[in-house]
């Protein structure tokens, strides 16, 4: 029997353990139900590794040059992502993500048995290691299942420019061994993050290549309503929720208030009686309502909706100087989603824009006041969002708008002081779960924010590092790790929120 088969029969009987129907699942306890989620994702891994290679095979039988004579021709389909759709059942989106990865570990495993065997080049063509082989190979031992290979592939890219196969497939490495129990939503921003830190010059020709497959299409239903479809780049989306988010945050766990009026207007939109959806669509039609008889040409300038970018001071400085012959340096960061921008386009939107200048450390600590105040103020919350990007808690995507500034040494029980040090920012869900769940937060001498468990969840109470969701934060923090660099605590360039 192959190690395949012995796989997935161990996988399948592990997980029809548990029971087959309705009446054995409901009396599982909460344990063995956190048991049964572990079992389905492993037999969906093994299960996965044989999706893929059946996908491999009905496109290597369906190629182009078999002509008519072709697997999927033969029984009438177009291509062999249509007949695995048909066959199977899968959306065209899987069918190729099955098939493209299929044809990965194929072309990975042809060329790892070639160097095995001593052979390093066919037809004067070099055999290389495939640059994915480290993902390929997590996929064939069972270790990582089709979508989070698929998240890792897409994230990371190609091969191009100075971004080499073996600095992708260091990459690649890198990323399975530090975050392979990540979901595939999570693992995606991870590998997209660690391109974009590793390639500076290539994040303009993705974000274009984003801004090109964006688009909006409104279509008459049979019912009479009307559908609507497409997708937004990462800065047309940062403009619509910057102007959408406010109308219905309170419903979707934004922060909570604590002046009259704000918690006033946050009630009344929690007691709407319209669904989140029908406020946010009378939201945008009343916007385009607004802005329909406007005269483009006599906008005032600056009144926009507002969405923060944040970019290192040089390159402020760069745009200001209009020094063409010199290539922009480093990136900016959209603080609404989290998303890389290239510095030209960061430079561009200066020339219309408030912006601030706000000092760093390596920690982030610029501004501090003691016990003078409970509240932390508004430009310490620019500061925090600039240093944590967002919610702190592990892999919690909210960006700072839906956050919240914690104590870390709470300001009543521990007499904490409201300083930058001492803060840091989660979302509503997670701040309460904080408090009411008993986790605890404290900082180490270096700066770093850890994370404790409760008993209940970690009977050895294993603290977990945080880690900043402000790309920029990172790449500085590893920049301090470097030969070379300053100290901890040392003074950093400003970055600009425009």
């Amino acid at each position: 029997m192959s190690f395949l088969a012995q796989t997935l029969e161990g996988s399948a009987a592990a997980v029809s353990a548990f029971g087959v129907s309705t009446r054995d699942y409901d009396a599982l306890p909460d344990d063995r139900v956190l048991e049964l989620g572990v079992a389905i994702a492993a037999h969906e891994r093994a299960f996965g590794l044989v999706k893929a290679q059946h996908a491999a095979q009905v496109a290597r039988r369906s190629r182009r040059e078999f002509g008519h004579t072709g697997l999927a021709a033969r029984n009438g389909f177009a291509s062999p992502q249509k007949l695995l759709q048909q066959v199977t059942k899968v959306t065209a989106r899987e069918a190729g993500q099955l098939v493209n990865l299929g044809n990965a570990i194929g072309e990975a495993e042809a060329a790892r048995e070639l160097l095995d065997n001593g052979v390093t080049e066919i037809g004067g063509v070099p055999v290389e290691t495939a640059w994915d082989e480290p993902i390929c190979r997590a996929v064939t031992t069972g270790a990582l299942s089709v979508e989070c290979a698929d998240a890792l592939r897409r994230g990371l890219g190609k091969p191009d420019g100075d971004i080499t196969a073996e600095r992708l497939r260091e990459l690649a490495t890198e990323l399975l061994r530090g975050y392979g129990e990540l979901p595939a939503d999570a693992l995606f921003q991870r590998a997209r993050a660690e391109r974009d830190l590793n390639d500076l010059d290539g994040i303009a020709a993705r974000q274009q290549e984003q801004y090109l497959q964006g688009g909006f299409r409104l279509f008459r239903k049979a019912n009479g309503m009307f559908g609507y479809a497409g997708q937004a780049d990462p800065e047309s989306a940062a403009v619509l929720m910057g102007a959408l988010d406010p109308l219905t945050s309170p419903r979707r766990g934004g922060p909570r208030f604590t002046r009259p009026e704000d918690i006033a207007r946050a009630k009344a939109i929690v007691d709407d009686p319209r669904t989140t959806e029908r406020i946010t669509l009378d939201g945008l039609v009343a916007l385009v309502k607004a802005a329909g008889g406007l005269d483009p040409q006599t906008i005032p300038s600056g009144d926009h909706t507002l969405v923060k970018v944040l970019v290192p001071a040089a390159s402020v400085e760069h745009a200001e100087a209009d020094e063409a012959e010199l290539p922009p340096q480093g990136f900016g960061v959209i603080e609404s989603t989290g998303t890389t921008i290239a510095v030209g386009t960061a430079e561009a939107g200066l020339c219309d824009s408030r912006w601030q200048e706000i000092t760093i450390d390596t920690c982030g600590n610029p501004l501090d006041v003691g016990r003078t105040r409970r509240l932390f103020d508004r430009r310490q919350r620019e500061a925090l969002a600039v240093r944590d990007g967002g919610c702190m808690w592990p892999e919690c995507l909210q960006p700072p708008s839906f956050t919240e500034a914690h104590h870390i040494e709470q300001w009543k029980r521990d007499r904490g002081r409201t300083d930058l040090e001492n803060g840091i920012l989660l979302c509503r869900f997670h701040h309460l779960l904080l408090h009411n769940n008993h986790w605890e937060l404290h900082r180490d001498a270096e700066g770093r924010y850890w994370l404790t468990p409760p008993a209940a969840v970690d009977s050895d109470r294993v603290a977990v590092q945080l880690e900043s969701k402000n790309l920029l934060t990172r790449a500085r923090q590893r920049s301090r790790q470097r030969p070379g660099s300053p100290p901890s605590g040392a003074p950093l360039p400003e970055l600009i929120a425009t």
